[in-house]
């Protein structure tokens, strides 16, 4: 500490603000997103995503299995990762209309065939 060091008042800012800077850094913490909600919650979700579903439709689907879900006492409880990849894989994508007319065209092969 007995040396001296010469620097100009700009890069001896830039030095002092650096290794104070370093001291008050604030540790940053990631928010998570809780994963965890109810039923009016998964309701909630799942229509901001375009899935509209009854809340009676939601309990016909929790009693019969097909959506998942637990229980926590009383209470439904859905994470929000399960019901979005649920709710993913009930979407059916458009029919090509080439499907379409090939599968007309098998039917009027069979309906030949049979006279």
């Amino acid at each position: 500490m007995n040396q001296i060091i010469v620097a100009e008042e700009d890069k001896l800012r830039a030095i002092v603000h650096e290794e104070v800077s370093k001291l008050f850094q604030v540790k940053q913490t990631p928010k998570t997103e809780i994963d965890t909600m109810t039923l009016t919650g998964a309701l909630a979700l799942l229509a901001e995503y375009g899935y509209i579903l009854s809340k009676a439709k939601l309990y016909k689907l929790t009693a019969s299995g097909s959506i998942p879900c637990r229980k926590f006492g009383q209470k439904l409880v859905f994470s929000r990762k399960d019901i979005l990849s649920w709710a993913e894989g009930q979407t059916k994508p458009k029919r090509d209309f080439s499907e379409v007319s090939l599968t007309l065209a098998r039917s009027a092969r069979r309906k030949r065939s049979f006279r």
